[in-house]
């Protein structure tokens, strides 16, 4: 039999990754990969958190295989029936294209906890997204100005976010294309996002002296992405910058706590097999003076 010579060890990779950071407790993901394999052995994504906590991976995938298959994942994992009937309601409407799966687990005092996350890229516009979404007043006033403020009439990935006991989580993120031209712009129009939510001063600081530095020289894409659930807006949004080094994702955190995000980073980037970070992801809260992170690594030849 050939190779297929577009397949990639991502299963593997996943499995590693687990295997690593939760030693005691892998067979729950272990089951995971194995019912995306046929995907992950296309695109695999390693997820770290600080510490090496949460763990997770993401996939994605067309149609309604990879749709079912989602639906498989959530039921599994014991999520909400108001997720699984989320997913469903979501894949039919973006046409079962463009799909994207994300699991993490997390350390709490009750023990391992799952996350589960859907993608869509389709970029449909702010309106039909609203007309789509079940939101309240406030929450539908976030999205509008969220989009507003970054001058975009699309979303570029409109996702949800399922916990055990909790609502879901809608997230949508909104793309900036940084380029010579548009630099001075994209910094303006995340200075509204900073507006809106209310970020802590010397987070809105420390986020000042580190962006331009992590667009880089050349042409890049970042991603700024907000939450709500049907009642509330959240109160914090992210940032993924891409192709980072450990040493200018360290440089968002003051001097003590950049020894660890170095290993962090670094230890992403090993299990992924990549030589940089494929996306860092920069969080921003309004009673924290500094952003929270977290890494992702794609696997070398991820399609």
């Amino acid at each position: 039999m050939t190779a297929d010579p577009d397949s990639i060890d991502g299963r593997y990779a996943v499995r590693k990754a687990v295997a690593q950071l939760l030693p005691d407790d892998t067979l729950p993901a272990f089951a995971l990969t194995d019912l995306f394999a046929a995907w992950l052995d296309r695109y695999a994504e390693i997820i770290v958190g600080p510490g090496g906590a949460p763990v997770g991976f993401m996939t994605h995938g067309e149609g309604p295989e990879f749709t079912d298959r989602v639906r498989l994942a959530l039921e599994r994992l014991e999520l909400p029936a108001e997720a699984v009937a989320h997913h469903a309601a979501l894949a039919a409407w973006m046409e079962h294209k463009r799909g994207f799966f994300k699991a993490e687990w997390h350390r709490t005092a009750r023990g391992l906890e799952p996350l589960a996350a859907i993608y869509f890229r389709r970029r449909p516009q702010v309106g039909a997204v609203l007309d789509h979404l079940d939101l309240e007043a406030a929450p539908r006033d976030r999205v509008r100005d969220f989009a507003s403020a970054l001058d975009k009439d699309t979303i570029h990935f409109v996702s949800a976010a399922f916990r055990p006991d909790r609502p879901v989580h809608h997230k949508l993120y909104c793309s900036q294309w940084v380029t010579a031209a548009s630099r001075a712009d994209v910094a303006a129009r995340i200075e509204r996002v900073f507006e809106l939510h209310g970020t802590h001063p010397e987070a809105r600081a420390v986020w000042r002296a580190q962006h331009d530095r992590c667009c880089g020289a050349d042409d890049t894409t970042v991603f700024v992405s907000t939450s709500v659930t049907r009642g509330e807006a959240s109160t914090s949004f992210k940032i993924d910058y891409p192709d980072l080094s450990p040493d200018a994702i360290a440089a968002w955190l003051p001097e003590a706590g950049r020894r660890t995000v170095v290993e962090d980073a670094r230890r992403t980037m090993a299990l992924a097999g990549t030589k940089r970070v494929t996306f860092t992801g920069v969080r921003f809260s309004p009673d924290q003076p500094y952003p929270s992170l977290k890494y992702y690594g794609d696997v070398p030849g991820s399609q």
